[in-house]
């Protein structure tokens, strides 16, 4: 990938993900996440625009405001983005461990009991205007191709 200024950055969709798990849970985790954040908002904040492709026979809808992933090291960071997004009212959406089950019920149940002490945050998807939410994000650094296969697994 080319590294390009992207020019409509008014907004934009951003990942923290947690490197203490492995590649697939992280995927895994963030597409809950930003699927939730998405439905559980104004869909039409992301101005998906769409992107026809007739040799691949699709279309596909793209936001038209950039997606990042950025990294944390421990749960603890994400922690810290979860209460000071709290009050903020920017949208966002977080994935815990407990998250991970063999039912909807039994996660839900983990879910609700989970703590800080004994349950990871793996990710937390955000969306915004990028005055708002930069302050909250710049201790973390971007996600890169070379933290991929050195993932700690998950303890």
């Amino acid at each position: 990938l080319n590294k390009m200024a992207y020019a409509d950055n008014t907004s934009k969709t951003v990942i923290v993900v947690n490197l203490e798990f492995p590649g697939p849970t992280i995927i895994n985790a963030v597409a809950h996440a930003v699927l939730g954040l998405i439905g559980s908002n104004n869909r039409d904040a992301w101005k998906l625009l769409a992107y026809p492709s007739p040799a691949f026979s699709s279309e596909s809808h793209i936001s038209e405001f950039p997606a990042i992933v950025l990294r944390a090291k421990r749960s603890s960071a994400l922690e810290k983005l979860i209460c000071a997004l709290r009050d903020t009212g920017i949208p966002h959406n977080i994935f815990i461990d407990s998250m991970i089950g063999a039912s909807a019920e039994s996660q839900q149940a983990a879910t609700l009991a989970a703590t800080p002490e004994h349950n990871k945050v793996i990710c937390i998807a955000l969306f915004g205007r990028e005055e708002a939410i930069r302050p909250l994000i710049k201790s973390f650094s971007l996600y890169k191709e070379s933290e991929t296969s050195r993932v700690a697994p998950a303890k």
